[in-house]
């Protein structure tokens, strides 16, 4: 017993020197190599928030990434490579961090350990107008797709389905499985200085998930700058409008019935009419109602609940979203970005990941009638 103690208090200073040297992230300590102190610059001692912030980023990781977002295909040249290295790096640089860098080069630090820290003399490039181009092609991508997928939308549901799909809690996920948030990529304020303002409530403080979100807007841009929007759309159908979500929860009305009787009256149908299909338990103390909903003969939608109301109420809601939520099959039409597909072509060669989904339908684009105006009866969809 007496042998194994120097074992021990050596194991436990190891264990106390890689916690000192551990990084706290989200979700936990990411233990590092134990790197002696004396191979980090004076700055990084004495300002570590700012200097994790600050940081460059790490080339292996920028590439890696790069290449899970099909922009390094084996035949690109090496300029080509250097360009797409470089918009790669821009694209996970958030503008927080030219706050950081002003905090920093305001610092009354000695000559010698500021002549150690490049970072605070650099032109910093961050990734604003690349979001700003991808956010308008990830709308336009999921708003024809949805448009013409599900005709009878109404329209501010048909926003909240393109939120749904292509908004910040998505991006967020998606740029996670991607990687974005790995070591050594991105560039923005850890210190909690920078606030985003919210649509409700007061401004908090920049979230990685933030991050993560804007850095696929800007990753989405790079895709079409440099492959065509070809590319850029097999991407983002692949990756984001393919995931199955729970639609239905997104149409809610405060009287289905109302809004139910309109829709018919505007496709030239009969009114509907609820009919006690079966019921059970009526005088006890849980009876079950089921209701059905017909127009003429055909039936729209049915509903149970403990009242004959209730049921009324969720057969309406049913048959509503059995319409608003009828598909049409993909190879059913074709998507007008697809007529840009040529002359938005890219600078650089397809990678063959992506030539199979970026390939032009073999039919030619028609126009798809626009659907009628939906009926926004008290409807808070």
């Amino acid at each position: 017993m007496l042998a194994l103690a120097p074992r021990v208090a050596r194991r436990a200073l190891s264990t106390s020197s890689v916690r000192r040297n551990a990084t706290p992230v989200s979700g936990g300590w990411h233990i590092g190599v134990d790197v002696p102190r004396g191979h980090l610059p004076a700055f990084a001692r004495s300002h570590p928030a700012l200097w994790a912030s600050l940081k460059a980023q790490v080339p292996s990781a920028i590439a890696a990434l790069g290449a899970r977002f099909h922009l390094f295909p084996s035949s690109l040249g090496a300029d080509d490579r250097a360009r797409r290295v470089d918009l790669v790096r821009i694209a996970c640089t958030h503008p927080s961090i030219v706050n950081v860098q002003t905090t920093a080069a305001a610092l009354p630090l000695a000559a010698g350990e500021r002549q150690e820290v490049p970072e605070l003399r650099e032109e910093i490039v961050h990734n604003a107008q690349l979001a700003t181009v991808g956010n308008a092609l990830l709308g336009l991508m999921a708003t024809e797709h949805f448009h013409l997928k599900y005709p009878h939308l109404p329209t501010r549901v048909l926003k909240a389905f393109v939120s749904a799909y292509v908004g910040p809690s998505t991006l967020a996920d998606v740029g996670a499985e991607l990687g974005v948030l790995g070591q050594g990529i991105q560039r923005w304020d850890r210190t909690g200085s920078t606030l985003v303002p919210r649509m409700r409530g007061a401004p908090l403080p920049l979230l990685s998930k933030d991050v993560a979100a804007q850095s696929v807007r800007a990753l989405v841009a790079v895709l079409f700058q440099e492959l065509g929007i070809a590319a850029t759309r097999a991407f983002v159908h692949s990756q984001l409008l393919s995931r199955r979500l729970d639609l239905g929860g997104l149409l809610k009305f405060r009287d289905p019935k109302r809004v139910l009787s309109a829709t018919c009256r505007k496709y030239g149908k009969p009114l509907p009419q609820s009919r006690l299909v079966a019921e059970t338990g009526r005088l006890s103390i849980a009876p079950v109602f089921v209701v059905g909903v017909w127009s003429g003969t055909v039936k729209l939608g049915e509903g149970t609940g403990s009242s004959i109301r209730m049921a009324e109420f969720r057969a309406a809601e049913d048959a509503l979203r059995r319409l608003y939520l009828a598909e049409q099959p993909n190879h059913s039409f074709v998507l007008p970005s697809t007529t840009l597909d040529s002359a938005c072509s890219g600078v650089g060669p397809l990678p063959h990941s992506l030539q199979n989904a970026a390939e032009l339908p073999a039919r030619t684009f028609v126009p798809q009638p626009l659907g009628r105006s939906e009926v926004l009866h008290e409807s808070r969809g």
